[in-house]
């Protein structure tokens, strides 16, 4: 992810939090917030009590690849906030993948091409 496609403001995600929705599964939570903005910006959070340093990064690591593989396929104007659960800490990159798309879904913010 480039640097402009991050949110990296607490008041950015304090933001997502308070202002906007949220769609959740088993693995993830999906905060979303219209803004006025091109493109869309990914912030991802994950807890201490998810896992360790290596498993929380790793586990970042899995949800930016998966955002990656399918960022163009979600609505422009929009921030995000990804909150990563425990059970994803047993989770395949295939179920990342999956559960993230099928929150962009619900949320209502995936394109038909």
């Amino acid at each position: 992810m480039r640097k402009e496609e991050r949110l990296t403001k607490r008041s950015d995600f304090s933001a997502v939090y308070q202002e906007g929705k949220s769609v959740a599964d088993r693995f993830l939570v999906l905060y979303y917030l219209p803004r006025s903005i091109s493109g869309v910006k990914l912030g991802i959070s994950v807890s201490r009590k998810v896992a360790g340093s290596v498993g929380r990064n790793r586990l970042k690591r899995l949800v930016r690849e998966a955002w990656r593989a399918q960022s163009r396929q979600v609505k422009p104007g929009y921030h995000l906030v990804v909150i990563v659960r425990v059970a994803a800490r047993d989770a395949s990159y295939a179920q990342i993948v999956q559960s993230l798309a099928k929150l962009t879904q619900k949320a209502g913010l995936w394109q038909d091409e």
